[in-house]
This record gives structure tokens, sequence and C-alpha cells, in this order.
């Protein structure tokens, strides 16, 4: 699916630069995307989804207090944030107004190939959520909005599946434990989200970012990565910055927070629940 030549127009208008329009990559991908037709290209990204109609969204703000809507051009900030010398350094993001009240960005043209999962990445996200677990911050929730104590975490955590339109589905809400601290997260981590160019690595979609519980993000990538080759590797990797943690009692309710903002698609809670358990 492409965008409607009409809104490719008015884009075009609005930042003065001739488009090519881009496929998305999902039926339900957040951004239309165009390429500028320059000698120093950009990647235009305009908000497609609002979070009132978009499952993952709405789960970003109403666990993590979160709307990009909110604050487009303070969103570009949390890239100079996060701790320097990743193994895969995030683009950046600027902000270029909104078109009809709805946000614009660019960010660098890359011509690198979407990285797919495999032994070399799994092992450069084990070192990338390494290093990031290594800065605990402050709270959990965004620092472009609230931030709340780990001690408000089991009570948030539960409100949110409670009141969540597929309740019914769990037979009994899952505990929540208090965290152990808070980390920089992706929660819609995918491998495609970083590029492999031909000056190395670049992540390339981190709009989405939070401030969440450790357990939380390690049950993202426990859920990610399915091979035992892969996991080997991205274990050791993250053990070279950051210690084991225990996920036993924080999987089931992570992992239903997970399934809430179907952050793997729209699958069944059951087969989500059984996915082996094979970090820490």
């Amino acid at each position: 699916m492409y965008p409607d030549p009409a809104l490719t127009h008015r884009v075009e208008v609005f930042t003065g630069h001739a488009l090519a329009p881009l496929p998305l990559a999902w039926d339900d991908s957040a951004n239309w995307l165009w390429r500028t037709c320059d000698e120093t290209p950009q990647l235009l990204k305009l908000a497609r989804t609002h979070p009132a109609q978009d499952p993952f969204w709405q789960g970003v703000d109403r666990l993590f207090g979160f709307d990009r809507w909110r604050c487009p051009e303070a969103l570009t900030r949390l890239a100079g944030a996060l701790p320097t010398h990743l193994p895969l350094p995030p683009l950046p993001l600027t902000y270029l107004g909104a078109l009809h009240q709805t946000p614009l960005w660019s960010l660098p043209w890359s011509d690198g190939a979407p990285a797919r999962m495999g032994e070399v990445f799994a092992e450069l996200l084990g070192s990338q959520l390494g290093h990031l677990h290594r800065e605990t911050v402050s709270g959990w929730g965004h620092p472009l909005e609230t931030v709340w104590t780990l001690s408000q975490w089991p009570r948030r955590a539960h409100d949110f599946l409670r009141r969540h339109p597929r309740c019914a589905d769990w037979e009994t809400l899952p505990d929540f434990p208090i965290p152990s601290r808070a980390v920089w997260c992706l929660p819609d981590l995918r491998a495609d989200q970083f590029l492999c160019g031909a000056t190395g690595w670049l992540w390339s979609d981190w709009e989405a970012l939070v401030w969440a519980p450790l357990e939380f993000d390690l049950c993202v990538a426990e859920l990610l990565i399915t091979e035992g080759a892969e996991r080997d590797a991205f274990v050791t990797a993250y053990r070279r910055q950051s210690p084991d943690v225990a996920l036993g009692e924080y999987r089931q309710g992570m992992r239903a927070l997970i399934w809430a903002m179907r952050l793997q698609g729209d699958i069944d809670w059951h087969i989500l629940k059984s996915h082996p358990a094979w970090l820490m």
C-alpha cells in the first residue's frame, strides 16, 4: 500500500520537495513514508495512525503515558539522550511541522538493508540492550511526559489489563511484582527497525522509545528471538554488558501486557503465553 497521490502532493507543497512515495511495510504501519528526490535525500514520516484507532499507540499512551502527537518536536531530542557508543546508533530525527494537525518528521536517507534476525544480528541486539540496560533511569513512563516510581508499576499495569477490551481472555489477572529498575525500552522492537549500510549499522525507527521496567524489556526480547543459536548469541553479548535478571515471577504479567498491546501482532494469548522461557 502506498500513500494516496493527493496526500503526496500536499506533503510536496508543504515541504517544497519532490517526493517518491514508499510502500508500507505492514498493514498497521504507523507512518506514511516518502523519499525526497534531492542530492542528499531524506526519509519523510507522516503519522498515519492516532492512538484512538491504533492498539499499539493506544497501549503506549495508556500504560506508559506517552503520545507522540502531544510532543512531536520534543520527541526528536530522545536520540541525544540515549547512552553513547551504542553498537546500533540512532539516526537523528527532525520535526518538520504539522500538516493539517498531523506530525511530519524527517531523518537522513540510508541505502542500508533492513536487518534480519540471525546469529550476527542477535549478538548485536544483545550488546545493544546490554548497553542500554547499564543506564538506570529515574522511573518508568516517558521523559517527555510523566515518570512514575517503580512502586506504582503494579497498580498501573493491573489497571491497564483490567480495563482492556479483551480482559475476559484472562481467567485471572496476573500478578505484577515491583520491578528491579527502569531502563530505556523500545516496546515494538523488531529486526527491521535497524539498517545495515555501507558505513555500519543504524537504528532507524526508535520513536516509540519509553522508560520501562527492565523485566518488561527483556520479556519483549525473549519473544522476538526463536532459534537456539540466536538465543545463545544474544545472551553471550548481553552478559558482557549487563548481569542476568530473574524473569520468573515477572514473565506472565509482562507477556500479558505485550499481548494486550499487540506487540507480537494479532496472536492468540495461549500461543504467546506458551512461548519458551529461555532468558534468565
